[in-house]
């Protein structure tokens, strides 16, 4: 699948716009569905179908929708089944019966191979979905997956709340999951550690949170010292002995929620969340002042050497 079709899955309503790439992308037919639209009596159903095949090509979902067509879409249409389109016309108008709607939505999604998931292929797209949590974080993205898992297997696309509920339940999975891993390596009394020395204030009055989570605005001594300072404390904390089997796709996603709030709403946070949220917050730190460490003593260097080399004369 091209990545600039994703942008169409799941769409409930026909777009208002439409390009004349798009129109032949999607709205175009071949021998075999030629055959399921011709075989339909009348124009209107003709071009009612082969509305449905296009749609669906272009969605991965069913036209339900009883806005307005856009007439660019219907003069497409038209030339490809050699007849004359409606110049306004809506499904609601189109379609008198209910039936004939339901039966060219099925007649569609015969014609390209789609159908609802089975109980297998359901357990086959969860697996799927928790393999990509470890990766992705947002919910965005993971949404965009399961549709495009979806359209790639033939299979029509739920309705957005429900892939949401899916994709909730895949993150509470993997929460609980990391959670557990953390509790048997990390003990009760250094998590209990960890916790007291995020919340710890500073004598400038900041917590250590976001002292920890403060990037140096530049390379001078003082600002090296204190990514030293950093990671001093993160070593004094045995954090680099813990979370080294968790990705850093995680450890990231995790530090970001708890940088986000304060460590007086942190102590809300119900458990596994608060855990895995205070361990890959140390855990990211320390990554992110080691490194931080190591680009900021070799930009000193090398300003050390532009200096010296300023100094000695031609």
């Amino acid at each position: 699948m091209q990545t600039w079709h994703t942008t169409y899955l799941g769409l409930k309503d026909i777009p208002r716009e439409l390009s004349g790439f798009e129109l032949q992308a999607f709205f175009t037919y071949s021998r075999a569905e030629r055959a399921v639209i011709n075989a339909r009596y009348g124009i209107a159903h003709k071009l009612g179908l082969a509305l449905h095949i296009g749609f669906l090509r272009l969605s991965g979902c069913s036209l339900k929708s009883i806005r307005m067509v856009p007439a660019v879409l219907w003069a497409h249409l038209g030339r490809e089944l050699g007849v004359t389109p409606p110049e306004v016309a809506s499904l609601k108008a189109m379609y008198g019966r209910g039936r004939t709607l339901f039966e060219h939505q099925k007649l569609a999604q015969e014609a390209l191979g789609f159908h609802w998931m089975t109980d297998h292929q359901r357990r086959a797209f969860v697996r799927a979905l928790r393999n990509e949590v470890t990766r992705l974080g947002d919910k965005d993205q993971l949404l965009a997956f399961a549709q495009r898992w979806l359209y790639e297997h033939t299979l029509l696309i739920e309705h957005d709340r429900a892939l949401r509920t899916q994709i909730g339940a895949a993150l509470d999975l993997f929460e609980t999951e990391t959670g557990a891993a953390i509790a048997t390596t990390v003990p009760l009394e250094l998590m209990g550690k960890w916790r007291g020395a995020l919340a710890q204030m500073r004598p400038d009055g900041q917590s250590q949170q976001s002292w920890l989570w403060e990037a140096p605005a530049k390379h001078s001594t003082v600002q090296i010292s204190q990514v030293f300072e950093r990671i001093d404390l993160l070593y004094s904390l045995d954090v680099q002995q813990h979370l080294t089997e968790l990705s850093d796709v995680t450890v990231r996603r995790y530090a970001r929620h708890l940088a986000s709030r304060p460590p007086s709403v942190g102590a809300r946070i119900k458990e596994p969340r608060r855990s895995v949220e205070t361990a890959c917050f140390l855990r990211y730190s320390l990554l992110t002042a080691t490194d931080q460490a190591i680009l900021m003593i070799q930009r000193r260097v090398a300003d050390l050497w532009r200096l010296a080399r300023e100094g000695v004369p031609d």
